[in-house]
């Protein structure tokens, strides 16, 4: 008969499904707002405020880990998973931040489609995160993260395809700078959330 590794207590996982659930709130919010087409104040707050949301759920996560003696996985697997998807959490409102600073168009087709991807991607390892803890559900957990990493793969190929079309049919050299830094933060936020589903594949091979 198969043992479960994971004890009868699961405050850990719960507290890492509230963190990639908050993600995807994130992301959908930030989806939504490209699709109306106004980054103003208002949607800047607000994603200002779901940053500072996951924030504190990796603020009580750490607290836990210092008053707990004995976790269900290792301690140091669950700080770096609370730790990389505080990390896409925080490009996010970075990316917010910048498109009203740089007062740029919302709805800049490749841009969006970036943002599309990255919603998916937080979808997929709201979904690895919230099975995790059921060793029973391992096999789906790791498609998951395999379908992260294929969306990491068409991030990679669109960055390459909106930076081309920018040099091609922009003429401000300003817009070109924004932009670029813009279609990289979004790419690299793409490889962060593959660092999430590395961690999780990580933990899946020690425990499997």
């Amino acid at each position: 008969m198969a043992l479960n590794f994971m004890p009868k207590e699961v405050k850990f996982f719960d507290y890492l499904s509230l963190q990639a659930e908050n993600l995807v709130k994130a992301s959908g919010y930030f989806k939504s707002v490209l699709k109306d087409g106004v980054m103003n104040e208002l949607a800047a707050r607000k994603m200002h405020d779901l940053e500072h949301e996951g924030d504190t759920l990796m603020h009580e996560i750490a607290d836990m880990l210092n008053r707990t003696f004995i976790t269900p996985i290792d301690r140091e697997d669950i700080f770096a998973l609370a730790n990389q998807l505080d990390d896409v959490l925080d490009l996010l409102n970075a990316m917010a931040s910048r498109m009203r600073l740089y007062k740029l168009d919302p709805g800049e087709t490749y841009f969006s489609q970036f943002i599309d991807l990255i919603d998916q991607s937080a979808a997929a390892l709201s979904n690895a995160v919230k099975h995790m803890h059921d060793t029973k559900k391992a096999r789906r957990v790791l498609d998951h993260c395999i379908e992260v990493n294929r969306l990491e793969n068409l991030g990679d190929a669109l960055r390459e395809k909106a930076i081309s079309s920018l040099f091609e049919t922009e003429k401000d050299p300003m817009m070109v700078i924004k932009w670029k830094e813009m279609y990289e933060v979004a790419e690299g936020t793409l490889d962060n959330c593959e660092h999430v589903a590395k961690v999780i594949e990580s933990i899946l091979v020690k425990h499997g």
